[in-house]
């Protein structure tokens, strides 16, 4: 949402000047450098795969804010709303319908099926393909529209880096190694090619989300009993963002017409696992009671659990640089808001 004085109306594609004559002259002639009034200008956002986690929050905040919003899920949203509407289609194996691009200000792409479940063959080929499929199929649509949205903003993850041991990345280090990386670049320049039409393009590499469920819930299995253990012996670093500044950092670039290309959404501060761990048990008031064997883990994660335990140390240089302000820059603020919720 963006505020422009009275002598500016917006358009979807922009803004032309307004204003009477005599309203410029008495203006000028008083000198008066306050405008008379505002008009707020609103948006209609496309949200695929709104219905999740992260698109549930956004989609809250854009409509209490005045904006639009259009979520395109194979599943509903959980909640109404009078300027919310829900097209049931799953983009991942079509298209998307009814030229719903044709009157719409931005598109946020956030299908994917989970990565934080048990990984076998199956798995992979679907997280894969989940991703560049549904991403293709905007591409598709964005080609094909005739008066096409603003902007394209598509979730990506910081899986892109790989390993990153003790080295601090920010946007700019190369590919890393592996699987996630693989999958990440591809569906990246899937994204990028829709920069070629004349779309304002952005890739938001998302870190380990905190919130309710999805990574904590793994780490916490154990809290019940009264201990926490870690995951792996071997410290290695664990990048992570505030479910509350996720949903500010689409909003921000949604918002914020420089913003293009890639950024990292992930907090300033990276800590090892053992401070994580650490963090967490005086947050809930648990001991952090030795490692979780091998076997265990790699039978409730399976191959997942080499991804999730990679050193990542990552740093959110861009959005640092175009001003963006995190609502929780440490880990014990981020944790200490969500269970004081709860």
């Amino acid at each position: 949402m963006r505020l422009l004085p009275y002598t500016a109306h917006t358009t979807r594609t922009g803004v032309y000047q307004q204003g009477s004559d005599e309203n410029k002259k008495i203006l000028s002639d008083e000198k008066k450098l306050k405008p008379l009034c505002y008009y707020i200008v609103y948006m209609t956002i496309v949200i695929a795969g709104g219905s999740g986690f992260i698109g549930t929050q956004l989609s809250k905040k854009l409509l209490s804010l005045g904006h639009r919003v259009i979520v395109i899920d194979i599943h509903g949203p959980q909640f109404t709303h009078p300027e919310l509407f829900f097209i049931q289609c799953d983009i991942s194996t079509q298209p998307l319908p009814y030229d719903v691009l044709e009157k719409t200000d931005a598109i946020v792409n956030l299908v994917g099926r989970t990565i934080a479940t048990k990984w076998n063959k199956k798995v992979m080929d679907e997280i894969r393909q989940s991703r560049i499929d549904s991403t293709r199929h905007i591409i598709e649509t964005i080609k094909n529209t005739k008066n096409k949205p603003a902007c394209f903003i598509t979730a990506s993850a910081v899986g892109f880096y790989g390993d990153t041991g003790d080295t601090l990345c920010d946007e700019k280090c190369a590919q890393g190694e592996g699987y996630l990386a693989t999958v990440v670049a591809q569906w990246e320049s899937v994204a990028q090619e829709a920069a070629a039409y004349g779309v304002r393009t952005v890739c938001v590499r998302t870190a380990p989300v905190l919130g309710h469920g999805g990574f904590l819930t793994a780490l916490t299995k154990t809290a019940r009993f009264g201990f926490l253990v870690k995951l792996k012996k071997k410290d290695f670093w664990m990048s992570w963002i505030h479910e509350d500044d996720i949903v500010a950092t689409y909003l921000f670039a949604l918002e914020t017409t420089t913003v293009q290309g890639v950024f990292n959404a992930v907090a300033p501060e990276a800590v090892p696992q053992s401070i994580f761990m650490k963090t967490l048990g005086k947050v809930l008031h648990r001991k952090v009671l030795g490692v979780t064997p091998s076997f265990i883990a790699k039978k409730i994660f399976g191959m997942f659990f080499e991804e999730i335990t990679k050193s990542q140390r990552i740093y959110p240089q861009r959005l640092e640089d175009k001003g963006f302000v995190f609502a929780y820059p440490t880990l014990k603020e981020a944790l200490q808001s969500i269970y004081k919720k709860q």
